[in-house]
């Protein structure tokens, strides 16, 4: 007993002494005010450049997070009254950069280009902040940062007007860089803002950073930023502007399936963003049009449960972080068909049975109302569509920081019928719930407790959500732990909650069927001393649910060998397992031969291979083979890429699918082929063209997208698109799609 009782307080000792550890010393850097502008021309020759303080002590991040940058960078910050101006010299002997597009905003595509970036965070409080990045070629990307659990999120599809400019010279890359101030919120009162600056080493496929810190935690962490002090006056609200973003976008289409003739359309919108002091942003929207252009790229699937999706529309996408971070943690790397329980998923706003539906008005306060609290308020109105009355949509949030990286959160929804202006009282979905986000001030440790409540007209019991997570992370292991209950009603219109929904493929209904979740991931890290292995991490993935009576129901087991060799050349083998019990019939091959309700176990094993990406033709490939259900699946994807730098990128995919089930469901072979080409006749006019060959969905569709940037900010796209029924090659739809928008500052 003795030695038990010392072994759980050895084990706590030590749990503190991870928990309240201190972060390391945070470097600084200071900075004078200039009394001239900087022309941004990627040239450096401007005399500030040779006499603002000298940045170059950067060290690897990875793959090795304990030596110094086996390159040197030299970096240079200046301001005057409006811009926050970075210079920045990547020194390299016969630069031949690595540039994988030319496009704005391509997050994956970006980080495996050689390429610079300053990470801000101008409220400093670690929590949140923006992302400034350059290729070698002068792609721009930019977005906002926020701290999800143990780590930080960048939305990238956020956009706003920024200057950057590289040149390559016999000494490397070249990066000048201006950032308005009044494209960020920071604290009139605080003159120091945490900032860091980070390389991305393509030569030696390596991440280098100014603020060191281990390689565990992302290389955006904002725990471990460093410090930039404004030594004169700091920015003012006199760096504040108006944002008029006028629109207008039409189309011309024939629905052939529908027997339809030519339609067209034409609709005119104006959007304003106006900062209101320095911390808050006021986002107004007349008649936007909240269509996307980007076309979502298909897959072979049998998911039972909704997909999730990012948002992409810039109206929600500022502060984004007060209104997605609700629920259940996610971030870049999580699964699509991770389960996630969000309360608020703004990507229903403004849509119905996934169309767009037309909008009258949106309205967005959003920011930090004080040092410590940040608050998110929208109202959108929409109009009536197909058989849905008009809907208003409202939430707020807040964000109260306590500790030194941990917060207090709230958020309240409102999905309300709308009749003449006027709110029916009897249709209508609210939720409610508090968080508490933990965080310690290494950030290895990070966890979360939250209850949120649903709340509809009939008044239903059992309309709960709660749970919480604890997670750890070292350079060894990570660890993640969460548990999460749903009850039989927690239905939130304005939300993501697949599980909940369940579909009778018999007679086309559905119903809902609470749960509770119980999972896990582990996984090691291991880099070994070796010429051939860079890393090998195996891991593995367990969830399990249980019904409101706590039978389970569903488990999945997921095991996997990943490793990486030093030519960058990655593998896996993996191992699944799963248990899954249909509360209804599901036809999985669409041919009115659905499974019955009940339980299936099935497993699988498979092997994926990619070639290094940083060569102009890279490769990669999977296979998989099991059973699935009652029958057995096999699967294969192989995929080419060729890049012609820097004008170029083409691609190949090519997907295969065999499922075989008794004689009394059928067999069925799948083929997906996809063929890409984007060609860039410069930084501002690119032409993307995608064909998608779906035999799962009998579709064939061709996707052609001009995007011209004819001003910085200022858009205009020519969208054709044509989908046809690959068993009749007849066509289905065909349209062509306009949309111009012009970024006016005042």
């Amino acid at each position: 007993m003795a030695m038990k009782t010392t072994l759980l307080l050895t084990w706590f000792v030590a749990a503190a002494r991870l928990t309240f550890s201190q972060a390391p010393p945070i470097k600084h850097i200071t900075i004078t005010k200039l009394e001239s502008s900087i022309l941004i021309d990627g040239k450096l020759d401007e005399e500030i450049w040779q006499t603002a303080p000298l940045v170059d002590d950067f060290w690897q991040h990875w793959p090795n997070d304990t030596i110094q940058a086996l390159v040197n960078t030299e970096v240079r910050v200046a301001y005057d009254e409006h811009y926050l101006y970075v210079g920045a010299i990547c020194y390299e002997e016969q630069p031949e950069p690595v540039v994988q597009t030319m496009k704005r905003d391509d997050v994956g595509k970006y980080w495996g280009s050689d390429g610079f970036s300053v990470a801000l965070d101008p409220g400093n409080n670690d929590k949140n902040g923006y992302f400034f990045g350059l290729n070698a070629k002068g792609a721009q990307i930019d977005g906002t940062l926020a701290q999800r659990g143990a780590k930080p999120y960048l939305d990238a599809f956020w956009d706003d007007y920024w200057l950057g400019e590289v040149t390559v010279s016999e000494m490397g890359y070249v990066y000048e860089m201006a950032i308005p101030f009044s494209s960020v919120k920071f604290n009139l009162n605080n003159p120091d803002w945490g900032i860091n600056f980070i390389r991305n080493d393509m030569k030696r496929g390596a991440y280098d950073l100014w603020s060191r810190f281990p390689m565990q935690f992302d290389g955006l962490d904002f725990g471990y930023n460093g410090q930039l002090t404004f030594q004169d006056d700091p920015p003012s609200e006199k760096s504040r502007k108006l944002t008029i973003v006028p629109s207008l976008s039409g189309s011309v289409a024939r629905d052939y399936a529908a027997n339809e003739s030519w339609k067209t359309k034409l609709n005119g919108g104006v959007d304003a963003k106006m900062g209101i002091g320095s911390s808050l942003s006021l986002d107004v929207s007349v008649y936007p049009d909240f269509s996307m252009v980007d076309v979502d790229r298909q897959y072979i699937d049998f998911y039972r449960f909704e997909y999730y999706q990012p948002e992409m529309r810039s109206f929600f996408l500022e502060n984004g972080d007060l209104f997605s971070s609700f629920g259940s943690y996610d971030d870049a790397q999580t699964p699509t068909t991770d389960n996630r329980i969000k309360p608020l998923y703004t990507r229903r706003i403004g849509m119905y049975d996934w169309d767009y539906v037309p909008m009258v008005y949106g309205a967005r306060l959003s920011g930090n109302a004080s040092e410590k609290v940040r608050i998110g308020l929208v109202n959108v109105l929409n109009e009536s569509i197909k058989d849905r009355a008009s809907q208003n949509y409202s939430a707020g949030s807040f964000q109260w920081g306590i500790l030194k990286r941990s917060a207090i959160k709230g958020v309240f929804t409102n999905r309300q019928k709308t009749d003449d202006l006027s709110f029916d009282k009897n249709d209508f979905n609210r939720t409610a719930g508090l968080e508490f986000d933990y965080m310690n001030a290494k950030g290895n440790w990070t966890g979360s407790a939250k209850y949120h409540y649903s709340f509809t007209p009939e008044n239903y019991t059992s309309a709960h959500f709660y749970g919480g997570e604890l997670n750890y992370a070292s350079n060894l292991v990570k660890i993640t732990n969460k548990v999460y209950h749903v009850g039989d009603n927690y239905i939130a219109d304005m939300g993501f909650v697949p599980r909940l929904y369940h579909k009778n493929d018999l007679d086309d209904t559905e119903f809902r069927k609470g749960f509770t979740e119980f999972s896990n991931y582990t996984g090691l890290s291991i880099y070994p001393d070796s010429e051939t292995f860079l890393v090998l991490a195996p891991g593995n993935r367990l969830s399990m649910y249980t019904d409101t009576n706590g039978n389970m129901t569903d488990f999945n087991g997921h095991l996997e060998l990943y490793g990486e060799l030093q030519n960058r050349t990655a593998f896996s083998f993996f191992f699944n397992y799963e248990k899954a019990k249909l509360l209804a019939p599901k036809d999985i091959l669409d041919n009115d031969k659905p499974l019955a309700a009940d339980t299936y176990h099935y497993q699988s094993i498979g092997l994926y291979a990619a070639s290094d990406k940083r060569k102009k033709l890279h490769v990669n490939g999977m296979a998989e083979y099991g059973s699935f259900y009652n029958g057995k699946k096999t699967s294969a994807h192989l995929g080419l890429v060729h890049r012609v730098q820097p004008w170029g990128n083409f691609s190949l995919d090519y997907d295969y699918c065999r499922l075989v089930f008794p004689d009394a469901f059928g067999t069925e072979n799948y083929h997906l082929a996809a063929a890409q080409a984007e060609i860039s006749f410069n930084k501002k006019l690119i032409w993307t063209s995608l064909i998608q060959y779906n035999t799962q969905k009998t579709n064939m569709n061709v996707n052609s997208m001009l995007q011209w940037r004819f001003k910085p900010m200022s858009d205009f796209f020519i969208v054709f698109k044509d989908d046809m029924d690959t068993n009749t090659r007849d066509n289905k739809k065909l349209q062509i799609n306009f949309k111009i928008r012009y970024w006016l500052n005042i």
